[in-house]
């Protein structure tokens, strides 16, 4: 390194990373190179102990040929090396007793660069033991390795058994991280010497193109720290004017930064085995000595090969351990699965079911719980489901519209373990997500899950300060390595521990998991839609049909009770009633899906209000079901009856008496028979009236049944038959029941004047239900349009019932039924809704009167209410 290589005002370690350092110029004094011209083995260049090693100084070797220096077997294999191509790394020549000066046995080994061969020369040891069966080094250092519980305590073997052979003072493990730091994660070493086991050193201490050297060639040996660089001569080949590329140079002379580095640690010789994994520089095996010491070219191939397998062993150990972790990750994932089967919401099977996201990302690894300890979230369609240690809604809700634009369209999956970096924002909630895992579900809308971990915050041991790792020397702008070697102590924030490519690997599993299972969901509810439209299709082609006919039916109604009304009001009483009559029915019909209607229920809507106010009515028969056309025909009858029994017959006296029995044919038809007793005297009627033609020709007419009217003294007895096509479902259960004023419970007298809080919105209704509390001498509380003025009403007013309405544009009047129920106020719904599943599970069996009202039946129910115990 020269002062022109570096701008003065920029002096700092990156400028290492322009040293030349494959270019010295220079080897290491204790050997010889020669370069050879390829074709006739001229020497081109020269440098080191060639009078020592070879016994001719460096000017009585350049440009001559070595037909003098070698025998002639050593020459020929010279010549088969330069007609081969492929001798980039250099070989051993494999000759202990080669011998070219003084007896002395030589280590050599060749290699070409550029169509040169370079012969490096060094003395031999041929008393070390390894010398004949460099193998059986080995062998002896890869023993056990099999048997390492973990990658740690692989590392642990890998330096004791490099210190055994190679005898160095101390072996590490030196391993990159992601950031380019080293950190020394084993040891070996001798007693006296302080550890640096777990220290971390910068990314600078080894510059960008040591590293480039280290991938190229598996070993780097210095001998000695202090010693005169020998030079080449002549400085640059003369056939191609280059500087010779020494980067597979065992000599290559070592830089000058480097060797102060060395010994400002105390450091006299020292020797680096690149660790290779995947074809990338996982981190080195450093061997450090305290004296000068040159390892032999056998043990230096032992070594060499030592750290090939070695590195080998780990890729295979890593890989291991990456299938363990995807298998435990894939089995999780079907369970995952399994369990999204059976729910709609996909956000809740991941989070709120066992197993969950947390176990499938953070569950690996047992040693680094706290490090992987954070927390997962999910946003479906903009709703956010959290579980674990999270940043809070808006800040995930601010996130995902950032990762929306950040991410592109073809990403799926984004990772990083410094987050606020590259989004500021997230500095606000480090301690919770420096890192962050994402996978892209959907852009439209923009569904996200999340995986977050916190700050780590990491107070590692620096071996010198990371953050000025260089000082300006005294002699000028030459750089002066670091002198002290005492530990820092550096805290890193705003970083988390990095995700692993198994847990990057798994997150995108997870994603194209979901998006089949999304698909399937996609393609099941466009089915579903379909099937949904085309049901909808007929329901409203049905419910048009039902609609026209009713309207028909209230058209012929309002028609015919006109040509027998007697007077307006006649008119107008007989039709509402008729009407009323005819919603009860419906609404029946509406709770059962209109599949059917009970005789008994049919009988129980039209007479309970009499049996209330006129004595007992008794209902005797099996239990029936009647189809739809059949019980809204079979209503208008029992209506028309008992209107007539309300006028003339049984339920205009105290005394009067009505019973109902029915049977089954032996046709299988069903028998209906209407008996009233204890009535005023009956006479035929002179003319037939509109209720008698309906009762006898409607039956006949729609069911293909009929009906029989006899005008007995006692009473009217009415026989009615409908054929078997009426009946749905029809049972031997006997159904005998009497239909009483008070059915349940015990009475209590009725309040002179009742007060009635009334809750309507409608005002239509709202007028009906004042006239009637007029003509009865009731008082109306209120009345309430509003649930604000209602809740007032309630509970600051004194009154004997109330009339709620179930929905008060658009707000439901529970709160207010809940205060009343607390005060011991009677009460009761009114509603157009189908009553089986309106109620919430508080008012569950709370009294429901079904609009539209009959106003004769609204003041029984309300007065039977009022006086109920």
């Amino acid at each position: 390194m020269t002062d022109q290589i570096f701008e003065r005002d920029r002096i700092d370690l990156t400028n290492c990373d322009r040293e030349p350092i494959h270019i010295p110029g220079a080897i290491l004094p204790h050997g010889a190179m020669l370069v050879l011209e390829s074709t006739t083995l001229r020497v081109l260049q020269a440098a080191g102990d060639t009078q020592g090693l070879l016994g001719r100084p460096i000017d009585a070797l350049l440009d001559r040929t070595v037909e003098t220096l070698f025998s002639e077997d050593q020459i020929h294999r010279l010549q088969a090396l330069c007609n081969e191509r492929d001798v980039v790394k250099p070989r051993h020549l494999l000759d202990p007793l080669l011998r070219v000066a003084q007896g002395r046995p030589l280590d050599a080994s060749a290699h070409k660069v550029d169509g040169n061969l370079i012969i490096e020369f060094e003395a031999g040891e041929p008393s070390d033991p390894f010398v004949a069966d460099p193998l059986a080094a080995v062998l002896t250092m890869i023993e056990g390795f099999g048997a390492a519980e973990s990658l740690h305590a692989l590392c642990q073997m890998a330096t004791a058994s490099v210190r055994r052979v190679a005898h160095y003072d101390r072996v590490m493990v030196y391993r990159f991280m992601a950031d380019g730091s080293g950190w020394v994660i084993a040891e070996s070493r001798v007693p006296e010497l302080s550890p640096f086991l777990d220290l971390h050193y910068p990314a600078a201490d080894i510059p960008l193109q040591a590293r480039a050297l280290y991938l190229k060639s598996w070993l780097r040996l210095i001998t000695q720290v202090d010693y005169d660089p020998a030079p080449l001569t002549p400085t640059l080949n003369p056939r191609t004017g280059k500087p010779l590329d020494m980067s597979h140079a065992i000599l290559r002379d070592v830089s000058p930064i480097h060797r102060e580095y060395l010994r400002n640690m105390g450091i006299d010789a020292s020797m680096s085995i690149s660790i290779i994994v995947g074809g990338k520089l996982w981190g080195l095996i450093a061997c450090h000595n305290n004296s000068p010491r040159r390892l032999p070219r056998h043990l230096r191939a032992v070594c060499e090969l030592f750290g090939s397998m070695f590195s080998l062993q780990l890729e295979a150990r890593e890989k291991s351990e990456q299938f363990e972790a995807r298998l435990a990750s894939r089995k999780i994932l079907q369970e995952l699965m399994l369990n999204l089967a059976g729910v709609e919401d996909y956000a809740f099977g991941l989070t709120q079911q066992t197993p969950n996201l947390l176990d499938y990302i953070h569950g690996g690894d047992i040693a680094l719980d706290s490090a992987r300890s954070g927390g997962v979230a999910v946003r479906v369609e903009g709703e956010i489901t959290f579980l674990g240690t999270t940043p809070d809604r808006t800040q995930i809700t601010e996130l995902t519209e950032w990762l929306t634009a950040y991410m592109t369209e073809t990403e799926s999956t984004f990772a990083t373990d410094r987050l606020s970096e590259i989004y500021p924002p997230a500095t606000a909630f480090a301690n919770v997500a420096s890192g962050l895992l994402v996978i892209a579900v959907s852009r439209d809308p923009s569904d996200f899950i999340l995986w977050f971990r916190p700050e780590l915050v990491e107070t590692a041991l620096w071996a010198g300060d990371p953050a000025k790792p260089m000082t300006i020397g005294p002699d000028g702008d030459r750089l002066s390595p670091r002198k002290s070697f005492e530990v820092w102590k550096h805290t890193v924030r705003n970083r988390a521990l990095p995700w692993t490519s198994a847990e990057i690997d798994s997150a995108f599993d997870l994603r194209v998991s979901l998006l089949q299972v999304v698909l399937r969901r996609i393609e099941a509810a466009s089915r579903e839609r379909v099937r949904a439209h085309e049901r909808d299709k007929l329901l409203m082609a049905e419910l048009d049909h039902r609609v026209k006919n009713t309207l028909a039916n209230i058209q012929a109604l309002v028609t015919l009770s006109s040509r027998s009304a007697e007077s307006v009001k006649s008119f107008v009483e007989g039709l509402d009633k008729r009407i009323q009559s005819m919603a009860k029915a419906h609404s029946l019909l509406t709770q059962s899906r209109w599949e059917g209607v009970s005789v008994e229920n049919l009988l129980r809507e039209e007479l309970e209000a009499y049996g209330q106010e006129a004595g007992v009515v008794a209902i005797n028969g099996v239990d029936a079901v009647l189809t739809p056309k059949s019980a809204l025909s079979l209503s208008l009858a029992l209506h028309e009856l008992a209107t007539n029994a309300g006028k003339y017959g049984a339920f205009s006296t105290r005394d009067g008496h009505v019973n109902v029995a029915w049977h089954v044919r032996d046709d299988g038809g069903l028998g209906l028979s209407w008996t009233e007793s204890g009535g005023p005297p009956v006479q035929p009627p002179a003319r037939r009236g509109f209720g008698s033609n309906l009762i006898e020709r409607a039956l006949a007419l729609e069911t293909g049944g009929g009906a029989t009217i006899r005008y007995e003294p006692g009473g009217i007895i009415c026989d009615i038959v409908l054929p078997k096509s009426s009946l749905v479902e029809l049972t031997l259960a006997p159904v005998a029941k009497l239909l009483a004023a008070n059915m349940g419970g015990g009475t209590k007298a009725m309040p002179e004047k009742p007060r009635l809080l009334v809750v309507e919105d409608s005002f239509l209704v709202l007028l009906s239900v004042e006239g009637m509390c007029e003509d009865l001498g009731w008082h109306v509380v209120g009345p309430a349009t509003r649930l604000d003025e209602a809740l007032a009403l309630a509970t600051t007013e004194t009154f004997d019932a109330a009339l709620l309405d179930i929905n008060l544009d658009g707000e439901m009047s529970w709160a207010v039924a809940d205060v009343l129920k607390q005060r011991g106020i009677p009460f009761a719904f009114s509603s157009g809704y189908d009553q089986s599943n309106m109620l919430p599970d508080s008012l569950a069996g709370s009294e429901i009167i079904a609009k539209p009202y009959r106003i004769g039946e609204l003041a029984n129910r309300l007065r039977a209410m009022m006086m109920r115990q």
